[in-house]
């Protein structure tokens, strides 16, 4: 290594150290904070007969009754229990308004 590269290299080691510096007081005197979780709401499942189980967007979350707090937006439920019809509708969730949904299923 010739002494301009040496040079060099001591000279952009330093500007690294001195720039990471910068950038840690920096980051360290800042303050971040994370976004509020979504607001959610309510929503009650029933079923008839009961002891169906709930499906939330292709997902098994318990059996009916059952009281789930839900983001706003669709969401696609199924109601499933032997011997009866999948009961199967898409459901809007409207911050702030609780919502009950009553299933009657139907046998096979």
């Amino acid at each position: 290594m010739t002494r301009f590269q040496c040079w060099r290299f001591v000279v952009s080691l330093l500007l690294i150290i001195i720039m990471a510096g910068c950038v840690s007081v920096k980051e360290s005197g800042t303050k971040v904070s994370a976004p509020p979780p979504p607001p959610t709401t309510s929503v009650a499942f029933h079923s008839d007969p009961m002891n169906a189980e709930v499906y939330l967007d292709g997902e098994f979350r318990g059996t009916a009754p059952l009281n789930l707090h839900l983001a706003a937006g669709t969401h696609k439920v199924e109601l499933r229990l032997d011997g009866y019809l999948i009961w199967e509708r898409e459901l809007t969730v409207v911050a702030g308004n609780d919502t009950r949904v009553a299933a009657t299923l139907q046998p096979e």
